[in-house]
């Protein structure tokens, strides 16, 4: 394939995959046609078979491109260097904020996340990008973190889960938000997340006990 031809092909992709993306969040997996999709895309409906043969394939594609094209952001962000919390801090905006550049894409997110918990043929893939997203932010954690890591309150690969739930919950809302107000409200929320993790994330240096005492009291934050 010439040059010219595989850079519209690659056009002809993402314009699909970009479609697919809202048909998708605004129809559900069950609810979207193809013939939906290649109409919102503007290309014909056998272009589209040609490049995804099935909808279970596009509906892949459509959740790994959204998964991917926010947590590019959140690496490019702790590959950058800066350590401490503070960096921390940024990366974590940085992640939320991609989240919100992308609304559209929160939808998809929640329909696939329901998907994944279901027995079918799609469960395995789609669960596969919560293995990744883990992996990610784990990393993330231990780059930003490197110098401070016995001073987590908990372990690098335990804090990744609870950020990447604590997010999802986020993005779970963010696909009921129509007014402004229920924006803001989710903004809020975040922000309260953002504090709880500036406060908490690590312990007094020479507190740090890795792992709770059997019967140890837990320090309320209040």
């Amino acid at each position: 394939m010439s040059e010219k031809k595989t850079k519209e092909s690659g056009k002809s992709t993402s314009r699909i995959v970009r479609a697919a993306i809202r048909i998708f969040g605004k129809s559900g997996y069950r609810g979207a046609s193809m013939t939906e999709v290649a109409q919102e895309a503007g290309v014909s409906k056998g272009l589209l078979h040609y490049h995804f043969h099935t909808k279970e394939r596009l509906l892949i594609e459509a959740q790994r491109a959204t998964f991917r094209e926010i947590y590019r952001r959140f690496s490019e962000r702790a590959e950058e260097g800066r350590q401490g919390l503070g960096a921390a801090v940024e990366v974590l905006d940085n992640l939320w904020a991609s989240v919100r550049d992308l609304r559209e894409g929160a939808p998809l997110i929640v329909e696939t996340l329901s998907l994944a918990g279901q027995k079918n043929n799609l469960r395995k893939p789609l669960k596969s990008f919560t293995t990744e997203s883990t992996a990610l932010l784990n990393a993330g954690i231990h780059k930003v973190f490197q110098e401070q890591l016995d001073q987590l309150t908990i372990p690098p690969e335990r804090m990744a889960v609870l950020i990447r739930i604590l997010l999802e919950g986020l993005i779970v809302e963010l696909a009921q938000a129509h007014t402004p107000e229920e924006l803001s409200e989710i903004d809020q929320a975040y922000r309260d997340l953002r504090e709880l993790f500036q406060k908490f994330v690590l312990s007094p240096v020479g507190q740090h006990t890795g792992e709770l005492k059997e019967k140890s009291s837990v320090p309320l934050p209040w």
